[in-house]
């Protein structure tokens, strides 16, 4: 493959140009890209900097052609960031964009900062006061100041402040300007909200409508468009513009001749910014004669997915979104745009204590699409820049989003009722998803064939009992049985393909019963596919540090809802002290000091060093899930003397005894004091096969939950 970029420079002022020329921009942004992020006094601290001359970085731009699909991803930068109306998120493709031009891949925060500094009177933000309370002072204010009314600031020079600081040095280059430039309201009434405010409201931009501010503040833009652009301009040259300017800004006479020297000076150094070289890489523009289409693809994309911009990694699921704002169609989803309608998803996902990220949930959805519209086939990096494959993908989402979110919703309040929490009982939102795009299938085909009310119902009660049956078992074992460890895009391209294929005979069916057999195969087959591998997990399973245990977590929380005594005993709460708040943790039995004192007497048979010993009680067999407020693991105390402190014990409610029997634990292991280690080991050892064979039997299906 030919070289896919080459080094280019162009003074900064060319670059600006390039990105805010009203005749058309031929620098612009990909919507792929992350929103603008920076706030207002970063945009001072960049402008800073550049006047002192200090390095700006390099950039990263792609070079798009006439014929490049993805031109429709294109849109220019802004000239206000308003931060007080959510929808200028979904504005996003630039009409009519020009023949060729180029995209900023890395740097847009730089380049959109510098144009919200430099590139006209009106250039600025729109932000609510009390925001911008927060962004002067980094301190939020009191009360409900400033909630509805909102401010537009565009960057100005504080003559007053540049001749107190430039008076101290005589220098330009020592005036620290992060005090100098300010955000000022300098559009009259247009420029903040027009509700009534009360007498002693706190204004928190100066304005140069106000009569004190008259002649204090000239807009940073007319600073620099002022400027030289080329070299030689003298000093005294440079004090006639800094007059005339002056005057223009209505500054007295006396003020005039106090600024003439400083505003000149800035004047000849923001000329020397203007020219400052900037560096940038250009992805080449696509060509036949040079790359396959899809070998150029896949290049650009793992350069998307690997470029890392302020801190935060551009992923294939942000160039997917990017497509599906452009094609989503707002009229079938009540007049909400695609960014508005996931918002809206991840919302309603919170009450189920799904707390995914973006990317997340646009996976997710992408993966419900391959299985139902895309036959089973997930995209790839080649379909990213393929406006004609990826496009219909948008509207396929809108024209069904309704029912999707049903499905997505449904099946998550489902697991959420089992009390399966993600990132605590299962790891992968791959698995979750799974579920997303069974329940879609489901419900789909309900929407395409109508029931009589009572069917209806039926169908649904079926479905979620049949989820009922094998959601535990699917989202825990495909954990154990290692599915989502490696090669996970191969794994879920293969679920993809194998629900695809039940979703297509799901369609062509129309005998209810007969769905409801399809649907139920694919569960089944694919839950009976983990016994091997997760019988194996479960024998894996092993933590050798005190500290590591919180690793036996899910299945202990699995094991104590295996049997109906240990379930009722596993809900005591072990309080020693009154008030006192429990959490579930995974503690020992035999404390880990306790042990290691025992160990200093005498090692077990065949053991020959106390190392080797030691993390004999931090198997799954030592170990329990209890909800309880004190720390056994740290102790050398028995848990008898612990559970002899407990009030359901003290009260005699439930026996020592009892409980330790529901939980297969031995009067060895419960009062390990005066008990020889071999028998100790052999307790653990004993209680340790105990607990996999009952989960094994839970993976096979032989056992189940018994607390719902």
């Amino acid at each position: 493959m030919a070289t896919i970029y080459v080094d280019q420079h162009c003074a900064l002022s060319d670059l600006l140009n390039l990105a805010s020329n009203e005749q058309g921009a031929t620098l612009l942004i990909p919507d792929l890209q992350r929103p603008y992020v920076w706030d207002p006094q970063q945009v001072i601290r960049l402008v800073d900097s550049l006047i002192r001359g200090w390095p700006f970085g390099t950039f990263l731009t792609w070079k798009v052609g006439k014929d490049d699909p993805v031109r429709e991803l294109a849109r220019p930068f802004w000239k206000v960031v308003d931060r007080t109306d959510g929808e200028q998120a979904e504005q996003i493709s630039k009409k009519n964009p020009p023949g060729s031009f180029q995209m900023v891949l890395d740097g847009q925060q730089r380049v959109q900062s510098l144009l919200l500094a430099f590139g006209g009177d009106s250039w600025g933000f729109r932000m609510f006061d009390r925001d911008w309370h927060f962004a002067l002072t980094d301190e939020h204010p009191r009360g409900r100041q400033g909630v509805r009314h909102w401010s537009l600031g565009c960057l100005c020079l504080d003559l007053n402040a540049l001749a107190s600081e430039y008076a101290k040095t005589k220098r330009i280059m020592s005036v620290d300007f992060t005090g100098i430039l300010k955000w000022v309201v300098t559009g009259g009434t247009q420029a903040q909200s027009e509700f009534k405010k009360p007498p002693n409201y706190k204004e928190l931009l100066p304005r140069t409508s106000d009569a004190n501010s008259r002649g204090q503040f000239v807009r940073l833009s007319r600073l620099w468009n002022g400027s030289p652009d080329g070299e030689g301009l003298e000093q005294e040259q440079a004090d006639e513009l800094a007059r005339t300017l002056l005057e223009e800004h209505e500054v007295s006479g006396e003020r005039v001749s106090e600024l003439v020297r400083p505003v000149g000076s800035l004047l000849l150094t923001l000329g020397r910014v203007k020219r400052t070289r900037v560096t940038f890489l250009e992805l080449a523009e696509f060509s036949e004669k040079f790359f396959a289409r899809e070998t150029y693809n896949d290049a650009v994309v793992n350069i998307f997915t690997r470029l890392n911009s302020a801190g935060r990694v551009l992923t294939r699921e942000d160039i997917t979104f990017a497509w599906l704002k452009i094609g989503w169609k707002p009229a079938v989803t009540g007049n909400r745009g695609a960014a508005k309608c996931f918002e809206a998803l991840d919302e309603e996902l919170q009450p189920h204590k799904l707390h995914l990220t973006m990317e997340e949930i646009i996976t997710g959805v992408s993966f419900v699409w391959s299985v139902a519209h895309g036959s089973g086939r997930l995209l790839s990096n080649n379909d990213l820049l393929r406006g004609e494959t990826i496009r219909p993908m948008a509207g396929d989402l809108s024209d069904n989003w309704s029912t999707l979110v049903v499905a997505i919703l449904s099946a998550s309040a489902l697991v959420r009722d089992r009390d399966l929490l993600y990132e605590q009982h299962y790891q992968s939102v791959n698995s979750l998803i799974v579920l997303w795009a069974w329940c879609y299938v489901a419900d789909r085909w309900l929407v395409r064939n109508p029931l009589q009310e009572l069917e209806r119902d039926s169908f649904t009660k079926r479905k979620e009992e049949l989820l009922n049956e094998f959601t535990d078992r699917w989202l825990i074992c495909s954990q154990w049985a290692g599915r989502w460890a490696s090669s996970t895009a191969d794994t879920i391209a293969g679920y993809a393909k194998r629900l695809a294929e039940c979703a297509q005979a799901v369609d062509a069916e129309q005998d209810r019963e007969k769905v409801l057999l399809l649907l139920r195969g694919f569960l089944e087959n694919e839950v009976k596919s983990l016994e091997a591998d997760a019988t194996t997990g479960i024998g894996a399973l092993q933590v050798s540090r005190r500290e590591q245990v919180r690793g036996y977590f899910t299945a202990l929380w699995m094991w104590h809802r295996l049997d109906a005594d240990r379930w009722k005993v596993s809900q005591i709460q072990l309080r020693t002290k009154a008030r006192r708040k429990s959490s579930l943790e995974v503690d020992h039995t035999v404390a880990f000091a306790l042990w290691e004192r025992k160990l200093k007497a005498g090692l077990p048979t065949g053991v020959k060093a106390i190392e080797d010993a030691l993390p004999i009680v931090n198997r799954l067999g030592n170990c329990s899930l209890l909800e309880k407020n004190f720390n056994i693991s740290k102790s050398d105390q028995t848990f008898k003397a612990f559970l002899d402190e407990v009030h359901e014990f003290k009260t005699g409610s439930v026996t020592v005894d009892a409980w330790a029997l529901a939980l297969l634990v031995p009067d060895s292991m419960l009062a390990p004091s005066t008990v020889d280690v071999n028998v100790i080991v052999t307790a653990i050892n004993d209680r340790d096969k105990a607990i996999r064979d009952e989960l094994v039997e839970f993976v096979k299906g032989t056992k189940a939950r018994v607390d719902l």
